[in-house]
């Protein structure tokens, strides 16, 4: 049923259906619930479910969202109410040829990042690619550093809040023994993300039941 279309009124209302059916089921009014509504709309319309970041209106990131594509590219995101002003809308699809596509990036891999302190710079290792990220302000060397590095996994450039603490995190993890797996490098910025948001309850909570 791929051919459904989210724009129609009918599947809109199905699509909004679905949605609440996952939310209350898990009930977590404070959760979009992305990961499972996705997962629902690729059972009832055949849309492929795909996971990653998605580059918000106001520079951040959502660091772990979920969304559903068709087969023509187009992007449906059933749970994009819970960005409020952040984003586009309530359930949004988006064309291959609509400038915000491009926001939806697929999660990079997973790299082992060795922080070198005298750069300051990170030697980025998955299997057998390599990357040697370098700071390239002197006056911000560790900022510049964590910019790049957060373009390097996002292709985006992303708020300066989240930047400056990606610096901190780098610089207090400087010099580790071993080589440090990049979530656990992102894992401050996620919540950081989500400490910036507004507060959120899904309608279906809010609405009477």
């Amino acid at each position: 049923m791929d051919d459904a279309d989210p724009t129609d009124p009918e599947i809109r209302r199905r699509i909004l259906a679905v949605r609440a059916e996952v939310r209350l089921r898990d009930g977590r009014p404070n959760d979009g619930r992305c990961g499972h509504v996705s997962e629902a709309l690729e059972a009832e319309f055949g849309w492929q479910r795909r996971c990653g970041y998605l580059l918000l209106l106001d520079s951040l990131i959502s660091w772990v969202h979920c969304w559903n594509v068709r087969d023509d590219g187009t992007i449906v995101d059933a749970t994009a109410d819970q960005f409020q002003g952040q984003w586009l809308g309530d359930v949004i699809a988006v064309a291959p040829d609509d400038p915000y596509h491009d926001h939806y990036r697929a999660r990079a891999p997973e790299w082992k990042i060795t922080i070198d302190p005298s750069g300051p710079a990170l030697h980025c290792r998955s299997g057998e690619e390599t990357q040697l990220i370098i700071g390239d302000d002197p006056e911000r060397p560790w900022f510049s550093l964590a910019r790049s590095f957060v373009l390097m996994l996002t292709g985006c450039t992303v708020h300066d809040q989240v930047l400056d603490l990606a610096a901190r995190v780098l610089r207090a993890r400087a010099g580790a023994p071993e080589p440090i797996p990049s979530p656990e490098l992102l894992h401050p910025l996620v919540i950081q993300s989500i400490r910036l948001t507004k507060p959120w309850v899904a309608p279906e909570f809010r609405d009477p039941v």
